[in-house]
C-alpha cells in the first residue's frame, strides 16, 4: 500500500528524532563517584588512624575490666547533653554527604551550603566539648575514668579541629562560579575523614557514657 511506510523507514525516523532530542537536551554533568588517588591515600591513612584509636579503646576496656567498680566512686555520668551533641555530630554526616552530592552533580552552591552546614554542626559539637572540659567535677589525675575521659575526648577533639580547618580552607577554595578538576577529589577525601571522625565519636560516646552508667 502506497500510504503505509516500511517498518525500516519508521525505525529510522524514530532514531533520528531521538538523537536530535538528545543533542538539544542538556543534563547536569554527574562526575565520577569512585575514590580518586587522593581519596585512596586518605583511606589508607585512616587505616593507621583506626589502629591508633583501637589502642585507646583497648586501654579503656582493660582499665574498666580491672576496676572494682566502674565508673570509680565520685564519677557521675549525665546523658542528656552528650546525647544531644552526639546527635548534632551524627547529623553532620548527612550535611557532608549533601555537600559531596552537590559536587558530584556539578552544583557548587549545594557543595558550599553542605560544607557550611557541616562546619557549623562540627563547631557546635566542639564548643560543647570545650564546655564539658571546664564543667566536669573531675580532672585527669582524679582516677582512671578521668584520665581516659580527657585523653579520649582530647585526641578526638584535635581530629575535629583538623577537620573543621580543612573545611574552612575548602570553603575558601570554593569561591567563584566554576571549579577545578581536582575539587571533587578534595571534597571526597574530606568526607571520608569526617565520616571516620564521627563514627569514632559514636564509639567513644558509648564507652564514656553508655557503658559508664551505674
Amino acid at each position: 500500500m502506497s500510504g503505509v511506510r516500511p517498518a525500516s523507514e519508521v525505525i529510522k525516523i524514530i532514531v533520528s528524532h531521538a538523537l536530535a532530542a538528545d543533542q538539544t537536551t542538556k543534563h547536569p554533568p554527574i562526575q565520577s563517584r569512585r575514590p580518586s588517588l587522593l581519596g585512596v591515600g586518605v583511606i589508607i591513612w585512616l587505616g593507621s588512624e583506626f589502629m591508633f584509636f583501637s589502642g585507646i579503646f583497648a586501654a579503656f576496656f582493660t582499665l574498666r575490666a580491672h576496676a572494682p567498680t566502674w565508673p570509680p566512686p565520685g564519677i557521675k555520668v549525665h546523658l542528656l547533653e552528650p546525647t544531644v551533641f552526639t546527635l548534632v555530630l551524627v547529623a553532620s554526616l548527612f550535611t557532608m554527604r549533601y555537600a559531596t552530592w552537590g559536587e558530584e552533580h556539578g552544583s557548587r552552591l549545594i557543595m558550599r551550603r553542605g560544607t557550611l552546614l557541616t562546619l557549623a554542626l562540627g563547631s557546635a559539637f566542639l564548643a560543647d566539648q570545650a564546655y564539658t572540659w571546664t564543667s566536669v567535677a573531675f580532672k585527669p589525675s582524679t582516677n582512671a575514668y578521668g584520665s581516659l575521659f580527657f585523653i579520649m575526648t582530647g585526641v578526638h577533639g584535635i581530629h575535629i579541629i583538623a577537620g573543621l580547618l580543612v573545611m574552612a580552607v575548602l570553603l575558601f577554595r570554593m569561591t567563584g562560579v566554576a571549579g577545578d578538576p581536582g575539587e571533587l577529589a578534595v571534597i571526597q577525601s574530606v568526607s571520608y575523614y569526617w565520616y571516620f571522625v564521627v563514627v569514632v565519636w559514636v564509639g567513644m560516646y558509648a564507652c564514656l557514657y553508655l557503658l559508664s552508667m551505674r
